[in-house]
């Protein structure tokens, strides 16, 4: 996964899923885990993350693994109303109002505004550089 670009969490999230595995099934038999995952109580997006891994995983063991399928679910995320968040912005201090209007005005994520340095603010031109995280675009 290193060599492939994974982060080191990425992978230490990984092995730890494997290990997990690996504790209650013998994880070199793909047909004793297939089972296992359909039992699994976990989200559709966990459970692609597993199957991710496992695939990974007998591709570096050369053993043949067909992904078992499902079927992911598109939830709708929940966006509050601009009177909501103009409530909430009045109620905090002043750091934190500056913070909330910040991601409001803009559409940040938290990291993005969380990373910004005085040098990404041009008052001139009244504009923010944004350093994208989590491979979006800039």
């Amino acid at each position: 996964m290193n060599k492939q670009g994974f982060g080191p969490a990425t992978i230490q999230a990984s092995v730890k899923t494997l290990r997990a595995i690996a504790r209650r099934l013998n994880l070199l038999d793909p047909e004793t885990v297939k089972p296992h995952l359909a039992t699994l109580r976990v989200s559709e997006t966990r459970e692609q993350k597993i199957i991710e891994d496992l695939a990974r995983f007998y591709e570096y063991k050369k053993i043949p693994f067909a992904k078992p399928h499902y079927r992911r679910i598109e939830i709708l995320p929940l966006l509050h109303l601009e009177v909501e968040i103009d409530q909430l912005t009045s109620g905090l201090g002043k750091k934190s109002a500056t913070f909330i209007q910040l991601l409001k005005e803009t559409g940040m994520r938290l990291g993005e505004c969380w990373d910004l340095k005085w040098i990404d603010l041009d008052t001139e031109s009244c504009t923010i550089r944004v350093t994208p995280e989590k491979g979006s675009n800039p």
